[in-house]
């Protein structure tokens, strides 16, 4: 059994949190286990001046659609951006994925408007077994275990994840994904 993220609910507004802590909890999420730092960071707007001090954490930020934009260019790890209106479902979805490494976002959230400085590629066309290997990134599979699934070598895949990687303008896993996703290669 893979053990459930810890999460910290730092947000401005003290009926928003409790929402939220609530939402949390039902899920079985809250209240965080123990002394260690938060798996996942739950934030809102008044953390976007200081977005670089949430590097090397998984955040959850809710406010607006200014965050895909800061996070994308800020964080290595995974991150959702949503709106404080998103349903249940939506938060936990954000919580999960964020803790997974992956990158959770409305749909039109990481459009090149968004993210400016890092727009993305006009056209990709992956083939068939890039594709497979990009899917296989998006369920967190190692090459290791990605290579046993494919019926090829480690180095095999190693090549064609670097392949991706070029194809779409990136330099991690989670990148690639987030990608993959924005340009609909891959759906959530």
């Amino acid at each position: 059994m893979i053990a459930q993220p810890t999460v910290r609910v730092a947000l401005g507004s003290a009926v928003l949190a409790a929402g939220v802590e609530a939402i949390l909890a039902g899920a079985g999420l809250y209240p965080p286990a123990g002394d260690e730092g938060p798996d996942v960071l739950i934030v809102d707007d008044r953390w976007l001046p200081d977005a670089a001090a949430l590097a090397g954490q998984a955040v959850v930020a809710l406010g607006s659609r200014a965050w895909a934009g800061t996070l994308h260019r800020v964080l290595t790890g995974g991150w959702a951006a949503l709106p404080p209106d998103a349903t249940p479902g939506e938060l936990v979805a954000g919580v999960l994925g964020a803790a997974a490494g992956l990158v959770v976002a409305p749909p039109g959230t990481l459009s090149p408007e968004a993210a400016d400085d890092d727009p993305l590629p006009a056209e990709v066309t992956l083939t068939p077994r890039e594709h497979d290997v990009l899917a296989l990134l998006a369920e967190g599979h190692s090459n290791k275990r990605a290579a046993r699934e494919l019926g090829v070598s480690e180095s095999t895949v190693k090549f064609h994840v670097q392949a991706v990687f070029t194809k779409l303008g990136v330099q991690s896993r989670a990148g690639a994904v987030a990608r993959g996703v924005a340009l609909g290669l891959l759906s959530v």
